[in-house]
């Protein structure tokens, strides 16, 4: 992955602005947002989930290839998407109604299958609703349910594209950040609508109809993520149409990726900025 991680643009960035009224406090419905965003949640794991598909895809075939399914349960000789995919599952209850944490895991991988398949990102090749079907899947390419749904291939070195460093894979950045955190680091990758500039600066209209993005996840993701060191933030004061602004409103912020912040191990890196900032409370 010494290219780094790349999507196509259309996995981050709607290209037609849905219609409707809307705003921060009235954020587009699912369908009407890029499917980066119309697949997050709060508590899921269902982007996480697809991004580490296209890194296995990226890894392990060459430019224009189409990988091999996984399945949901690894075994001694196979890794499946038990063993891909971190979450918060833990082991419960005791005795007959005990359920293994990788159980928990299997459910929640099967859930995300499921809902990746509603958004047009996988193609199960047989009936729903049995067992044996999520272990029988076609990855299609980022477009998702917005375009004619074809097989996911590697995109290849002069496709445009949207790079993260190969660390966000690597060193286990994907599994860590909130999916708020991941959409915004996506954002600043794609970079598609940003004001002219070294950085990158996407006013909020184009944040929230493009992105899908709303105003408070926004907020709160990007100080976290410049807490944890993979974004530099540069407050400016300025009008939509990149002019200075004199009054207290309109503030947007130029945003670049640290490339350095991405080497870092995630979880202790994580862990050390958490164990700090509740010293300070």
């Amino acid at each position: 992955m010494k290219h780094g991680f790349r999507l196509r643009p259309d996995f981050i960035y709607r290209r037609e602005a849905p219609a409707g009224d809307f705003s921060d406090r009235k954020v587009p419905p699912r369908d009407l947002r890029p499917p980066s965003t119309e697949i997050s949640s709060s508590r899921g794991s269902t982007l996480r989930l697809y991004l580490t598909a296209l890194a296995v895809a990226q890894k392990t075939n060459r430019v224009g290839g189409h990988p091999q399914w996984l399945p949901v349960v690894g075994s001694t000789d196979r890794p499946g998407w038990t063993d891909l995919i971190a979450t918060d599952a833990v082991r419960a209850g005791n005795g007959l109604t005990t359920l293994e944490a990788k159980d928990k895991r299997a459910r929640s991988v099967r859930a995300s299958l499921k809902r990746l398949e509603t958004a047009g990102l996988i193609r199960f090749a047989r009936s729903e609703g049995k067992r044996g079907d999520f272990e029988n899947y076609d990855l299609l390419d980022e477009r998702g349910s917005s375009g004619e749904q074809q097989l996911y291939k590697v995109p290849g070195l002069k496709e445009p594209v949207a790079t993260l460093p190969p660390g966000f894979i690597l060193n286990s950045w994907v599994h860590v950040l909130e999916d708020s955190e991941l959409a915004l680091l996506l954002m600043v990758a794609c970079g598609i609508g940003s004001l002219s500039g070294p950085s990158v600066s996407i006013p909020a209209e184009t944040r929230l109809l493009h992105y899908g993005i709303g105003r408070d996840p926004y907020s709160r993701a990007r100080k976290t993520l410049e807490l944890f060191g993979l974004l530099n933030v540069e407050e400016v004061k300025r009008h939509r149409d990149g002019k200075t602004e004199g009054g207290e409103n309109h503030f947007l912020h130029r945003f670049a990726l640290r490339t350095r912040g991405f080497d870092e191990d995630a979880l202790p890196t994580v862990t050390a900025v958490l164990k700090e900032q509740l010293a300070r409370t």
